[in-house]
């Protein structure tokens, strides 16, 4: 069997354990909460889920365990304030072959570093899991827009800014092969929102990103209304508009005479897409997720710039990023 530690068992992470029910290489999972409520949540929608063809080993643990030898897959997904020292502690106390890491990654900049070097140290492969390069409408969509100078537009409401930003600001990197970028707060609201997780903050209004190789994003969320979410893709050659809530998505082409055509534009469940990524990692060592280093460097692009603007705004002063 496969051993498999899941750590941090609420919305993501039960979201997960429920994709490993269908893998189809036997499986040893362990999952690893603090809070019994949260164990009990993940176990029932574990329970919930079809069965695959495997029936796998699974146990609930309130403590990471120790002395556990190897692990081939670890997969992290608590809040950011805790998740650098948890990293930390697992790869000193067992041999991490594999790792994926839930965004926003860490909450202070030396984390990054930290967590890097060990990493290296440990010879732990380790990836960070913003899956719109997993998705099939959007890897579809790259293929229009690969390598080109594009623009990226997204816009709506009530919704999460600055964890969102992280998804659209590695896609961009994945579509244009591009991490480079600097960011411009001017847009942002200047009062930030807490969200319902305590202690942590978010943003309503504009942030804007221009990358090196001249691709422009704005991301444009309202905290009134019931917009839906729409992304907007240009560039000289194509046009593409997801309207993700629905799952439909248009395409236009320069050498269609810029005919505009529906494309199917599914987006899969993380309880679904857990289930390829693991097998892929476990089978082939590899996933097509971004990894730890560009993905550190894009968190970083964007998280430095945006203390500096809660910090400048707000009474507070904060010495850590309170997002997550």
């Amino acid at each position: 069997m496969y051993k498999i530690i899941i750590i941090g068992a609420g919305q993501i992470g039960s979201r997960h354990l429920q994709a490993l029910k269908k893998v189809a290489i036997p499986l040893a999972i362990t999952v690893v909460d603090p809070n019994p409520k949260s164990l009990k949540t993940a176990e029932g929608r574990y329970a919930a889920m079809p069965m695959g063809k495997l029936h796998h080993k699974i146990e609930y643990l309130t403590e990471i365990p120790q002395n556990r030898g190897s692990i081939d897959l670890a997969i992290i997904a608590t809040c950011s304030d805790v998740r650098a020292k948890i990293t930390t502690e697992l790869l000193k106390s067992a041999r991490i072959k594999y790792l994926i890491l839930e965004k926003i990654l860490f909450n202070k900049k030396s984390d990054y570093r930290i967590v890097g070097e060990l990493l290296r140290k440990h010879k732990t492969r380790a990836w960070v899991n913003i899956p719109l390069r997993v998705m099939p409408t959007y890897i579809k969509a790259r293929e229009y827009f690969k390598n080109q100078k594009i623009s990226y537009i997204l816009t709506g409401s009530k919704i999460g800014l600055i964890t969102d930003a992280t998804h659209y600001f590695d896609h961009v990197a994945f579509i244009t092969g591009c991490s480079d970028y600097k960011i411009d707060t001017s847009g942002l609201d200047t009062r930030p929102i807490k969200t319902k997780r305590k202690g942590f903050l978010e943003f309503n209004g504009t942030l804007t990103a221009r990358f090196k190789n001249g691709s422009n994003v704005s991301l444009t969320y309202y905290p009134e209304g019931d917009t839906p979410a729409i992304t907007e893709i240009c560039s000289s050659k194509a046009r593409y508009i997801g309207r993700e809530s629905e799952g439909k998505a248009w395409l236009a082409l320069a050498d269609n005479n810029w005919q505009w055509e529906e494309v199917e534009a599914k987006i899969p469940l993380q309880s679904k897409i857990t289930t390829i990524l693991a097998e892929n990692i476990l089978s082939k060592g590899t996933c097509n997720l971004v990894r730890y280093k560009e993905s550190a460097k894009i968190h970083l692009n964007m998280l430095e710039p945006l203390l500096k603007f809660l910090n400048k705004n707000g009474k507070k002063k904060h010495t850590y990023y309170p997002f997550t």
